[in-house]
């Protein structure tokens, strides 16, 4: 039984180490290029590259590490698309930075791509450690999660209409509106976990299996006692009489 539970979780764990492997190789080389250029010499605009793409994947990867906390849960599809559109968003962020060609429609349509990717990532991050505490029983979380959730998915797609067609915005109703609902999306990412830390989950209650009970009763009728004498008989310690059927020393 140990060895079923135990094999499919082999790949996840894998999975979670090649993750982890790459994000600190790559933040690590970053961080490395961003020292030897602040510690090198003059700072121009290349080295202001260097040092953001720095941030760039050290931001991204911590997104992505986000994402890949759900890998081996229910909701693991939803964090590998996260972790998918993180690592393009980045992909597109450190293009935007290096970028040294015409800065037009072409741009404008790419930059917008990218900074709906930037919204993405930040939604599928925040979303995935919220959906850590899917699996918790207690009404109360599963209601704040799910009206969270819910937040987070208008703000998401009120800042991408922001991005494409900020130009049809009129008067400040839009922004208030948006503000309003950020500040609850982020007030019940606190609340949330919080309140599942603070209630206890319901303990599960001891109950035999289906094979086991079929076995106790199969036992007990052999030797002509009912389930609950001979469960009785199990654990009274040696020489207590037993009440019910007349037993039968299982010795």
């Amino acid at each position: 039984m140990t060895t079923e539970r135990t094999a499919p979780r082999r790949p996840v764990r894998m999975f979670r180490r090649v993750v982890v492997t790459v994000i600190i190789a790559s933040f690590g080389l970053a961080a490395l290029g961003g020292i030897i250029v602040l510690l090198g010499g003059s700072l121009g605009p290349e080295a202001g590259r260097v040092v953001g793409t720095t941030a760039v994947v050290g931001a991204f990867s911590v997104a992505v590490l986000c994402c890949a906390a759900l890998v081996g849960r229910r909701a693991q599809i939803f964090g590998m698309i996260g972790a998918a559109i993180a690592v393009l968003a980045a992909i597109g962020v450190v293009w935007m930075t290096w970028y040294d060609g015409d800065y037009g429609d072409l741009w404008v349509a790419l930059s917008r791509l990218v900074w709906t990717g930037v919204a993405l990532s930040a939604a599928f991050a925040f979303a995935s450690l919220l959906l850590l505490l899917a699996d918790r029983q207690q009404a109360v979380v599963r209601i704040g999660l799910g009206v969270t959730l819910l937040l987070f998915a208008v703000v998401l797609a009120m800042t991408v209409y922001v991005i494409w067609w900020s130009d049809t915005i009129e008067g400040d109703a839009f922004g208030r509106f948006l503000g309003v609902f950020a500040i609850l999306a982020a007030l019940g990412a606190v609340i949330v976990p919080v309140i599942s830390l603070l209630l206890r989950a319901p303990r599960p209650r001891a109950s035999l299996s289906d094979a086991s009970s079929a076995r106790l009763e199969a036992e007990a009728a052999r030797r002509g006692m009912t389930p609950d004498a001979f469960v009785e008989l199990l654990l009274a310690p040696r020489g207590t009489p037993v009440t019910g059927n007349d037993p039968v020393d299982p010795a």
